[in-house]
């Protein structure tokens, strides 16, 4: 053999094995994608079930919530606050889930279990005031989707006789 023959050989083996390397990159690249996705997702989920705990977790914190959902504008200034407050966080959870729905991180069916909370909520005059008062401070992707629901959608009572005798 001369050394020609044996530099092509050399250079054909190079070849594959960078062809091999970069189908594992692309593998590892596609399972730290799927990896991060979850993690994002999972985060979100999180965020939601905090402040699900938060509110059940005090009771004054859930009174102030339940006063704010019926008639915010009744309140006294600094539980006023609060419920918007309290609002606006649970806003922006969901703000990050409609952005992970929209580039595709979350699919459409865990987005809809998410954002039915929020529908539900759409019935209450306190839920459409905390967003009147901090709409501003949401991308208008998330702007447009709210208020859509917000037209098409009435929601649901969603504490019965927990709310002043308001029943569902």
């Amino acid at each position: 053999m001369d050394w020609t023959v044996i530099s092509a050989v050399a250079e054909m083996t190079a070849a594959f094995g960078v062809v091999g390397s970069l189908i594992f990159v692309g593998f590892q690249v596609r399972q730290n994608s799927a990896g991060l996705r979850y993690t994002a997702v999972q985060a979100q989920m999180t965020a939601a079930q905090d402040l699900a705990g938060d509110l059940a977790s005090s009771q004054e914190i859930t009174e102030i919530w339940q006063q704010g959902m019926q008639d915010p504008e009744n309140m006294e200034d600094t539980s006023r606050m609060r419920f918007i407050i309290l609002g606006s966080r649970m806003l922006r959870t969901l703000q990050s889930i409609h952005w992970l729905w929209l580039r595709g991180v979350l699919d459409d069916g865990m987005f809809r279990s998410q954002t039915a909370l929020m529908e539900d909520f759409s019935a209450h005059t306190g839920w459409r005031y905390a967003w009147k008062v901090r709409r501003h401070h949401y991308d208008s992707d998330f702007q447009q989707f709210v208020d859509k629901m917000f037209e098409e959608d009435g929601g649901k009572v969603l504490y019965g006789e927990a709310i002043a005798g308001v029943t569902g």
